[in-house]
C-alpha cells in the first residue's frame, strides 16, 4: 500500500536546497514521492519556492518542526539514492547517481554498455538550470542531425563520404537517449515528446537505409526500397494499434501475439529470457550501432541488407500476428 503522507526531515547543512539535475533536491524527492503514490508532504524547513507547481500538497513546518501525527512516514528531504547531500562533493555524487538511474530498466546491449557512457555526461549538462532546454528541444536537434546523416548517405560517392554519415547516425541515437533521459531527469514528459521522439526515429531509420541504398544504386537500391517498406508497414501496424488500445504513442506497449501476457516493457524485455537476445538484433541502439560501424569500417552495403533482412522478418511477425489473432477471435462452433 502506498504512503499517502509524507515528513521530510532536512538538515542544518540545508542540502535539500541544493541542484541535483537541475531542479533541488527538494522538489526532486516531492516528485519521487508523487510518482509513487504520495498524496501529501510535509517539510521541516522553512518555505523554498519551487519553479514549477507540485502534483502533490507540500506544506513547510518551519525548520526543526515535529512530525506531524497524521503523517504515514518520515523520510529524509537531503538523501537522494542512498546519498546525504551536504556540500558540493556529496552535491555531484548523488548527482552521478540520478542521472545514472535515468536510462530505461529495458535499455539495449549497447545501451548499457556504450551509449550511457556518452549520454550521461550530455545530460548533465543539459539539465543545469541556465541552459533551458527541454527533451523535445534535443529531439529536434537529434532530428536535425539524422537528416543530415540521411543526406550525407544518399549524396555519398566515396569512403568518406558514408563515414561521415555513420557517424552522424549514431550520434543521432546517443541524443535519442539524451532525450529520454533529460525527461525522467527533471519530469518533463509530454504526449507530443513521445510522438516526436517515436516517429522521427522510424522516419530517419527507414529514411537512411533508402539514403545508403541510393547511393549504391542496383539490387542494393531495390533490397533497401524493400527493407524500409517492410519496417515502414509493421510500424504503421504497431503505432495504429497501440494508439486503439492506450491513446498514446508509447511502441513499448505494444504486444505480439506470444507476449500478450506480458503487463510491463520490463516483463517483455526479461534480460534472462532468449528472446530478449535475440530481439535486441531489432532494436534501435544495436542496429544503429551497427549502421554506424558497417560504414565506418567502408561497408555501407550492410545497411541495405540489414534493412532488407529485419524488414521481411517483422513483415513475416505482423503476418503471423495477424493470422493468430484472428484464429483467437473466431467464434467457436460445434
Amino acid at each position: 500500500m502506498a504512503v499517502k503522507a509524507v515528513f521530510l526531515e532536512c538538515g542544518s547543512e540545508q542540502g535539500h536546497a541544493l541542484r541535483v539535475g537541475g531542479i533541488t533536491v527538494l522538489e526532486r524527492r516531492i516528485r519521487e514521492l508523487a510518482r509513487e503514490g504520495c498524496t501529501r508532504v510535509v517539510v521541516a524547513a522553512p518555505e523554498l519556492r519551487m519553479e514549477r507547481p507540485m502534483p502533490i500538497a507540500v506544506e513547510f513546518a518551519g525548520s526543526g518542526a515535529a512530525a506531524p501525527a497524521d503523517v504515514d512516514a518520515v523520510e529524509r528531504a537531503d538523501v537522494l539514492r542512498g546519498v546525504k547531500i551536504v556540500d558540493e562533493g556529496s552535491r555531484r555524487a548523488a548527482e552521478h547517481k540520478v542521472v545514472r538511474g535515468m536510462n530505461k530498466s529495458f535499455e539495449g546491449p549497447v545501451d548499457s554498455l556504450l551509449t550511457w557512457r556518452c549520454s550521461n555526461p550530455i545530460t548533465r549538462a543539459l539539465s543545469y538550470r541556465s541552459l533551458r532546454l527541454t527533451p523535445n528541444h534535443v529531439t529536434l536537434v537529434a532530428i536535425s542531425i539524422g537528416l543530415l546523416a540521411c543526406g550525407l548517405a544518399a549524396n555519398a560517392t566515396s569512403y568518406l563520404g558514408f563515414a561521415l554519415a555513420g557517424l552522424l547516425i549514431e550520434v543521432n541515437s546517443i541524443l535519442d537517449t539524451v532525450d529520454g533521459e533529460l525527461a525522467r531527469l527533471r519530469f518533463q514528459y509530454s504526449k507530443l515528446g513521445q510522438w516526436l521522439d517515436n516517429l522521427s526515429d522510424d522516419v530517419i531509420d527507414n529514411l537512411f537505409i533508402l539514403s545508403v541504398g541510393s547511393a549504391l544504386g542496383g539490387w542494393w537500391q531495390t533490397a533497401a526500397m524493400l527493407g524500409a517498406g517492410g519496417r515502414l508497414t509493421v510500424a504503421v501496424y504497431t503505432y495504429v494499434s497501440v494508439y486503439r488500445a492506450t491513446g498514446t504513442g508509447d511502441v513499448f506497449a505494444f504486444r505480439w501475439w506470444f507476449e500478450r501476457d506480458k503487463v510491463s516493457a520490463d516483463d517483455v524485455y526479461d534480460p534472462l529470457a532468449l528472446t530478449t537476445w535475440l530481439r535486441s538484433l531489432g532494436r534501435r541502439d544495436t542496429y544503429v550501432f551497427c549502421w554506424a560501424v558497417a560504414c565506418i569500417a567502408g561497408l555501407p552495403y550492410w545497411v541495405a541488407v540489414h534493412g532488407a533482412v529485419i524488414g521481411a522478418v517483422q513483415l513475416g511477425l505482423l503476418a503471423l500476428h495477424h493470422t493468430i489473432g484472428r484464429r483467437k477471435r473466431a467464434p467457436l462452433t460445434a
